[in-house]
């Protein structure tokens, strides 16, 4: 059974508290630090919400690429392959497919860090 708030939940609680109680009564100075707190928490809130998802589609993309061999080993291991192989040009005939790819990766990871930017750029 699992407790209730969930750490998200929690993330959100405080978020709220800070600018709803808290940054109204703080002095103007001390306003940026504490919108760069609120902004923290809202990153750590959706990275924790993201995190299987994310990892299970970097997962994907490296099987894609790599087959099962990518499965088998750590995300971590092939993520630096991957890199390599970029620069040696090991990709350089299937491009397309891997730019389609590495863009879903940075689209999911961007989700997590500055949504506003996807929304911005249309991406959403």
């Amino acid at each position: 059974m699992r407790s209730l708030p969930t750490a998200a939940e929690l993330l959100k609680i405080a978020r709220d508290g800070l600018l709803n109680e808290l940054l109204p009564h703080l002095p103007k100075e001390q306003h940026y630090t504490a919108l760069m707190a609120a902004n923290a928490l809202a990153i750590s809130m959706r990275e924790i919400q993201a995190d299987a998802s994310q990892d299970q589609a970097e997962a994907a993309l490296l099987h894609e690429l790599y087959g099962s061999a990518a499965t088998s080993a750590g995300i971590d291991e092939f993520a630096v392959r991957l890199a390599h192989d970029l620069r040696e040009g090991r990709f350089d005939t299937r491009l397309p497919a891997v730019g389609q790819l590495l863009l879903a990766e940075v689209t999911a990871r961007l989700r997590v860090s500055n949504p506003k930017y996807l929304k911005q750029a249309g991406l959403n």
